[in-house]
């Protein structure tokens, strides 16, 4: 939740190595039964002894007293939050919760049947547009958050399996390099579709495998890769952390080893790990022509790399990531995406909280925006107290703050809202005070609320250090640049200049160093019988998809932030600016207009529609790591854990993708809250781990503790 109260997640970067050289990608539909079963039991390096998906196959623990909740933000992570206290023995006679959520378009408040642009649509980053029309006709809809959902989401999939059943298909996302996919870099052209090339000796096909090799390495034979975990292949470590057979003897020793790994490569960025794989092989790889110089020719390869990347393309944007967040997407190894069921994905949340809703328990959701939390000493009305501000359906907020107290929070926020909720009455845990609460000139003053106030992240009772760098932690979360450039085209156009890829289709992606990321068809969800647009005779194109440095470049063009564009003309002549150029003909080997500018340029690109999340109120679309950030990442992934030291008295937990080390995915939101309730199950209890089930205890007694003394 951000200042709107949402919950981003689900955009992040998909890391597919294998779709570059081998076949291993599906173009079949599946049960998601059959998906559900194959990622049950993986386990991620930085928790290695856990299978979250095994966790809440049963009720987390026990809660035999009334305790009265707060969750703040009604994305993903509160909206599983929500779910799993719900599940929970006698929730409907033991807790009462009451949800937050500030953002009028989410569907929690949307009145039904209201056709407008986003009502009714999202939920957080789980979040959809409709273009429409002045008679409010729908044209088009473009998936703004979560388009696609790995195969090994193993938890993301055993909600899906709940609220859709296990019989129900799913159909594989078209992914570049599942799909006939074009990649352009410089003067060079190729095509490529699960691991088929049109040139079998393409300089880029024999970088992309020697970085695989030099990265992940193989699964069996010797090890190769310069990056090992624990000696071996990460390639080797995925498939042990995804097995049933694996051992706990063998969890734990890959759990001493990541920590290892952590420590030596928190100081490399992915472009370290790249230009250093390629330097070791660069002897292996084609010549440059016209130029003799290795540093050249290593750079030229870097490069090259970087616009390939590992299937997905726009790599060069984000190579200051670090070599751990990139090592633990190459661990969560998958070859399929696929799209859910559904006419706009946040049908799937929504169906979360009805299931959540059926078990009935007591909630309350308020349309409203938390301005400040706090723990709260000396009242009988609860340990912690939350003021708020009441947002009207136009959005505006009611000026008058106002208060409420829970027995425990959580915050299930991003790390920008949740900076400005913990940080306004400082860091000192030692003694509570009266102060005023909330906005500047909006504040709740201190006679109107009982007891006094103490900060609401902390670790220590005695020193204030410990306790601020939980502030500092989620202040320095680092989100991705990144934005989405959507139009509607018919097939019959574009399939005139989209050139056939040997017997696998018309080209359907394009990766290219043109500013543009990746561009690429996406499935057409159909949201009503008013659908002008049909899916039969129409593509719904991501024009750009991009990051970073890549989607900085657009932002002028963009117009009204951060949804949708004033004058369209102006960002469309800017897209075909990128990609009006001359290119070498993958076939011919001579220079014409390249296809994909002509088809841009001369097919009817019908509404336009862009999104900037950068400029959005969580100043990002994702978290993803930098070099340094590992520490900031692991205290925040295990601050639940608080929960064993009774004496503290925490009553506040997290959960959020950016609070896991799978930002920006589904995955992560949902695992950060299976932490929080856990943690919340155990901080009830007094700190009595035998009060989760056994599954649930690992999700505490696995990490480190993070209280200190």
């Amino acid at each position: 939740m951000d200042e709107l109260g949402i919950d981003r997640f689900d955009m992040s970067i998909s890391i597919i190595p294998a779709l570059l050289y081998s076949q291993e990608a599906s173009s079949a539909d599946r049960k998601i039964s059959e998906i559900a079963k194959d990622g049950q039991y993986y386990r991620h390096p930085d928790s290695a002894l856990i299978s979250y998906p095994m966790v809440v196959k049963k009720p987390l623990g026990t809660i035999n007293k009334s305790l009265n909740i707060a969750i703040v933000g009604g994305g993903a992570a509160g909206i599983a939050t929500l779910y799993e206290l719900s599940n929970l023995d006698n929730a409907k006679d033991n807790i009462s919760v009451t949800l937050y959520e500030s953002d009028p378009d989410s569907f929690l408040h949307a009145p039904k049947g209201q056709t407008v642009r986003v009502a009714g649509l999202k939920a957080g980053r789980v979040s959809a547009a409709i273009s429409s029309d002045d008679t409010n006709t729908d044209h088009a809809v473009y998936e703004i958050g979560a388009m696609r959902f790995p195969e090994i989401s193993g938890l993301m999939w055993h909600y899906a399996n709940v609220v859709y059943g296990g019989d129900k298909f799913v159909s594989p996302f078209p992914n570049p390099g599942t799909v006939p996919t074009e990649m352009l870099h410089g003067d060079r052209v190729d095509r490529f579709a699960n691991g088929v090339w049109l040139d079998d000796r393409s300089a880029t096909k024999q970088v992309v495998d020697i970085i695989r090799k030099g990265l992940v390495g193989g699964l069996t034979d010797e090890n190769t890769s310069l990056f090992p975990i624990g000696g071996k292949d990460p390639a080797k470590i995925s498939e042990i952390l995804k097995s049933e057979k694996t051992t706990e003897d063998e969890l734990k020793t890959i759990n001493a080893d990541w920590k290892t790994f952590a420590k030596e490569n928190d100081k490399y960025t992915l472009e370290t790990a790249v230009r250093k794989v390629i330097e070791a092989n660069h002897a292996n790889l084609p010549e440059i022509s016209g130029s003799n110089d290795v540093a050249e020719k290593i750079n030229y390869y870097v490069e090259l790399f970087g616009t390939v990347g590992f299937g997905t393309g726009g790599f060069k944007s984000v190579f200051n990531m670090s070599i751990l967040e990139t090592m633990r997407l190459l661990l969560w190894n998958y070859s399929n995406e696929y799209v859910l069921p559904v006419a706009a994905n946040v049908d799937f949340i929504s169906m979360i909280y009805k299931a959540a809703r059926e078990k009935q328990l007591k909630l309350v959701v308020k349309m409203a925006r938390v301005a400040e939390a706090c723990h709260l000493d000396g009242s009988d009305k609860g340990k912690t107290i939350l003021i708020y501000y009441s947002v009207n359906h136009d959005g505006t907020e009611v000026f008058e703050p106002e208060k409420q107290e829970f027995d425990y929070v959580i915050l299930a926020t991003t790390p920008r809202q949740t900076s400005s909720i913990i940080s306004k009455i400082g860091f000192n845990n030692d003694e509570s005070r009266r102060l005023p609460l909330g906005d500047y000139k909006r504040q709740l003053p201190s006679d109107k609320y009982e007891g006094s106030v103490r900060p609401a992240l902390v670790l220590s009772k005695k020193y204030d250090v410990p306790n601020s760098k939980l502030f500092s932690a989620v202040s320095n979360v680092h989100m991705i640049c990144c934005s989405k450039i959507f139009a509607t085209v018919k097939k019959s156009d574009f399939d005139k200049y989209a050139p056939e890829f040997l017997d696998k289709g018309k080209v359907k992606a394009i990766v290219a160093n043109c500013g543009l990321g990746s561009s690429y068809v996406v499935p057409t969800t159909i949201v009503n019988e008013r659908l002008q647009r049909k899916a039969d005779e129409h593509y719904s194109f991501l024009i750009s998809y991009a990051w970073e440095d890549d989607s900085k470049g657009m932002q002028h063009n963009f117009g009204k932030y951060p949804l949708n564009v004033v004058d369209t003309k102006s960002l469309l002549s800017a897209i075909v600016g990128r990609t009006t150029r001359y290119v070498k003909h993958p076939l011919t080997g001579k220079y014409e207009p390249w296809w994909f500018g002509q088809a841009l340029r001369k097919c009817d690109l019908q509404d336009l529609l862009s999104y900037d999340w950068t400029t959005f109120n969580s100043a990002g679309s994702y978290k993803l790591d930098n070099v340094g950030d590992n520490y900031n990442s692991d205290l925040l992934f295990r601050y639940h854990t608080h929960a064993l030291e009774s004496t503290l008295d925490n009553r506040f937990f997290l959960a959020n993708c950016s609070y896991s080390h799978l930002g920006g995915w589904l995955e992560g939101a949902f695992m950060s809250a299976v932490n929080a309730v856990c943690g919340l199950i155990c901080a009830a209890n007094g700190g009595k781990i035998e009060t989760l089930s056994p599954a649930a205890q690992k999700v505490i007694t696995s990490l480190d503790r993070v209280v200190e003394n």
